[in-house]
This record gives C-alpha cells, sequence and structure tokens, in this order.
C-alpha cells in the first residue's frame, strides 16, 4: 500500500484547491510591492498624465491622446522588462534610507519624481516607433485615426481580463480554511441557494439604503422597495440565472463537504459581485450620483483591476522557473495596463459622448464574465483532486483476498464429499436409464421394407474403347 500512498501524494500536492491557497497568500506580498512609498510617484504620475490625456481626448485630440496613452503603456512595459537589472531598479525605486533634513518637503517630493524619468523615456522611444509605423510619414502610412478604434476595441479585452482577475481572486478566497475531506449525501443545494439569495437581497437594500440616506438625508422602507422594484426584479433574474448555469457544477461538487464548502463560498461571493456591478449601473441610470463620487468610484475600480490583473499574472507563474510576473517587474507592467486602460476609456467617451455609458458597458461585460466562469470554476477547482480521490479508491480496492480459516476449510471439504457422492449416485442412475433407450433404438425400422432409388441407364452395356471424333 505504499505506492497508493505515494500516488496519493503525488495529485495532492497538485491540487487546484491547494494552488488557490497559495495564491491568495500571494496577494498580500503583490500588494506591498504596489503601494510601495518607494514607488508613490509612479502612481501620482499615472494620475495627472491620464487625467490630461484624457481631457484632450474630450476635447478634439483622439489622435494625440491615443499616442500618449500608448506610448506611456510601452515605456512601462519596457520597464518592466529592463527591471531585470538591478542598476534600473535603482533608478525607478527611491532608495530606503531617509531624505537629509536639509532639504525641504516641496523639494524633497519634486526630486522624489526622478525615478519616473526612465519609465518616460522609454516612453519616448515607443513614441518614435508608433511615430514611424502608423504617423503621417510612416512605414504603414497614416494610420493615427486606427489607433482610436483599435484602443477603444481594447475596452471590451480590458473588461474581461478584469472579470476573470476578480473571479480568480475570489476563488482563492473561497478555497482558504475548507472543512477537512469527507463524503457527504450529494443534493441538498436548496437551502444553500435559498440563504444565499436572501443574503444578496439583504446587503442590496442595505446599500441602496445608505446611498439614499446619503443623497436624501432620509429613508423609507417601502419607498425604497417600490421605486427600486426594476433592480431587485433584475438581481433575482441574474440571481436565477447563475444557479441554473452552475446548478451541474454544485450538484457534482456537493458529495464531498470541502467541494461543497468551496462551491457555495464561490457562488456567494460571485453573485455578490454581479450584484455590486448590477447595483452601480443602476444608480448610473436611476439615482444619479454626483459627477465626483462618480469619478472616485471609476478610478478606485480602475486601481483595483490594474491589481487584480497583475495579481493573476503573477500567481500564474508562481514557484515557476519562468515568471513572466515578479516582484520586479510588478509594478511597470501594472502601470502599463492601467495606461491602456485608462485610454481605452478615454477614447470610448470621445466616440460615446458620455463617459457614464462607457462604465455601464463595462460593467456589463464583467457580470456576463463572472456569469459564463462560474461553473467553469468549479469544474477545474475539483477536476484533479475528484481524479486523486478515484485513484485512491481503485488502490484501496486492491486488496489481498483472506485466508480461509479452519471452519470454512470444514466445510468446503464436506460440500466436495456430497458433491462427490451425489456425482456417482446420479452415474448409477444414468447407467440404468441408458438401457431402455439403446433397445428402442435398435428395433426401430427392422420390420420396413426400404426401396432402393432407380438410376439411369442401368441396364447399358457400354464399349471399353470410346472413339472421339473431331
Amino acid at each position: 500500500m505504499e505506492g497508493g500512498e505515494n500516488v496519493e501524494t503525488n495529485v495532492h500536492e497538485s491540487s487546484p484547491l491547494q494552488e488557490l491557497q497559495q495564491q491568495e497568500t500571494s496577494l498580500l506580498a503583490l500588494l506591498k510591492v504596489l503601494l510601495s512609498g518607494r514607488t508613490l510617484p509612479h502612481l501620482v504620475l499615472i494620475f495627472l498624465l491620464s487625467s490630461a490625456l484624457f481631457w484632450a481626448a474630450s476635447n478634439g485630440g483622439e489622435s494625440f491622446a491615443a499616442i500618449g496613452f500608448l506610448s506611456m503603456a510601452g515605456g512601462y512595459l519596457l520597464t518592466g522588462v529592463f527591471s531585470g537589472f538591478a542598476m534600473v531598479r535603482r533608478w525607478i525605486q527611491l532608495p530606503q534610507e531617509h531624505a537629509s533634513e536639509d532639504i525641504g518637503r516641496v523639494k524633497q517630493l519634486v526630486f522624489s519624481f526622478r525615478i519616473c524619468l526612465f519609465p518616460i523615456a522609454m516612453a519616448v522611444v515607443a513614441f518614435g516607433v508608433l511615430i514611424s509605423l502608423v504617423g503621417e510619414q510612416g512605414v504603414l502610412g497614416d494610420q493615427t485615426a486606427s489607433l482610436q478604434f483599435v484602443l477603444g476595441s481594447c475596452f471590451v479585452v480590458w473588461a474581461v481580463v478584469q472579470g476573470r482577475a476578480f473571479s480568480r481572486w475570489l476563488a482563492s478566497v473561497s478555497a482558504s480554511r475548507l472543512p477537512d475531506q469527507a463524503d457527504r449525501m450529494e443534493g441538498r443545494l436548496r437551502r444553500s441557494g435559498v440563504s444565499t439569495m436572501l443574503l444578496v437581497v439583504a446587503l442590496a437594500t442595505g446599500v441602496l439604503a445608505l446611498v439614499t440616506f446619503i443623497k436624501d438625508g432620509t429613508v423609507s422602507v417601502p419607498d425604497l422597495l417600490v421605486d427600486n422594484l426594476l433592480f431587485y426584479g433584475a438581481l433575482v433574474g441574474l440571481f436565477a440565472l447563475a444557479w441554473r448555469r452552475s446548478n451541474g457544477a454544485m450538484l457534482a461538487a456537493s458529495n464531498r463537504s470541502d467541494f461543497h464548502a468551496f462551491s457555495t463560498r464561490w457562488m456567494l461571493l460571485t453573485q455578490l459581485l454581479i450584484t455590486w456591478h448590477l447595483l452601480t449601473v443602476w444608480r448610473h441610470q436611476a439615482m444619479t450620483p454626483s459627477d465626483e463620487l462618480r469619478l472616485i468610484e471609476e478610478l478606485l475600480l480602475m486601481m483595483f483591476t490594474v491589481v487584480m490583473a497583475i495579481w493573476g499574472l503573477t500567481s500564474k507563474s508562481y514557484r515557476s522557473s519562468m515568471q513572466m510576473i515578479h516582484s520586479h517587474n510588478a509594478l511597470p507592467v501594472g502601470l502599463a495596463f492601467g495606461y491602456a486602460y485608462a485610454g481605452s476609456v478615454a477614447m470610448l467617451t470621445a466616440a460615446l459622448d458620455n463617459v457614464e455609458n462607457v462604465m455601464i458597458l463595462g460593467h456589463g461585460v464583467v457580470i456576463l464574465t463572472i456569469l459564463w466562469l462560474q461553473p467553469r470554476i468549479i469544474f477545474a477547482t475539483m477536476g484533479d483532486a475528484a481524479t486523486s480521490e478515484r485513484i485512491r479508491e481503485v488502490v484501496e480496492s486492491v486488496v489481498p483476498a483472506p485466508e480461509p480459516s479452519a471452519e470454512r476449510h470444514d466445510d468446503i471439504v464436506a460440500a466436495s464429499e456430497g458433491s462427490e457422492s451425489s456425482s456417482a449416485e446420479a452415474e448409477v442412475v444414468s447407467e440404468t436409464a441408458g438401457e431402455s433407450p439403446a433397445d428402442v433404438s435398435e428395433s426401430i425400422g427392422e420390420q420396413v421394407a426400404w426401396s432402393e432409388p432407380e438410376v439411369l441407364a442401368t441396364d447399358v452395356d457400354w464399349d471399353d474403347e470410346l472413339e472421339l471424333l473431331d
């Protein structure tokens, strides 16, 4: 049975549940890297430049803004490529020691932006490459107008990346602190479904009440329910759709306690995320939040999207010999994604003349992405573990047969003696009964006169020699 234990151990080491638990632990380290004070000027720079380029795109400078966003994204991407060198890392990070007290705080703040010079230099290189390819005198001709379309079309890609990154993080959270593996009765999903729906509706009602109180100063529960009746209808409809699509996966996961706990948590967290996106769309349409609140909300969403996207790439290469994203280049690559994301929003805003419609489109794409991922994540998480469970059952079933006891041996001997005596009696009976059929068979047909068959030419005399004529 040692071989079976080795098989089980090897499969257990590569379990998707353990991989998700390890990915959750890597999130805190990534946040420390991205939000480090030594790299704070990079975050300030992306806020300032994105705001300036967004203003340019909204006032007729779409081509200039598109080239600017793409150049900054390419510059930080090149910075991430070269961040493996220690010298480059010293250029893009502030030193750990404290600054001298002789330098004032304002000068110290301005001087700290020196770490942005190398990414800006790489952005100039990327700008030169773009102009040489798609500029007025470029190799491909004047294609600057097409950059707006390409960058705006990438918004759907960024929204899908956002949904996948959020879902991957929620899956790692759902896989933490699971109960021990144990068999349970398959099914019994109605109770968890009802409790999940009630919890989602209660939390959504609380958020609506809070937003209404901030806006009007008073809250009336009956008026709140009536005014947001369409929202509750959409919420229940999305919940029913998600539960119907994931019912087969949850049913397959319900025969083990750890799988069942994971699927229940996963569905709860993803439904909360879907509800938050739906609530954001509803607030933009029906509750008309202030422009300042909307800007802050979408800015925080963009920052969290960047963090989750980089964490997703980091966790995929966790403990890999060929890491695409690591602690040295996580921030530059994240900022490159941030510039590209902000550029897509700016291009769509200029095309649709309203940033609100762009954000609603993004929230809708994220909702559809999460609905698509809900059953797939459950099956993917339990796939390898279910295979290992089957291997364990097969290995445990291969057990040597037990040796027969003395009493069982006596029973077998007695049964064999009884069978021998019964077979002897059967032979005697068969010999006695076998005589009469033999006699009967000999008397059959003795008194019958059989006639011989007639043959043609039996009375003809044939010559011994035959003559053949031509």
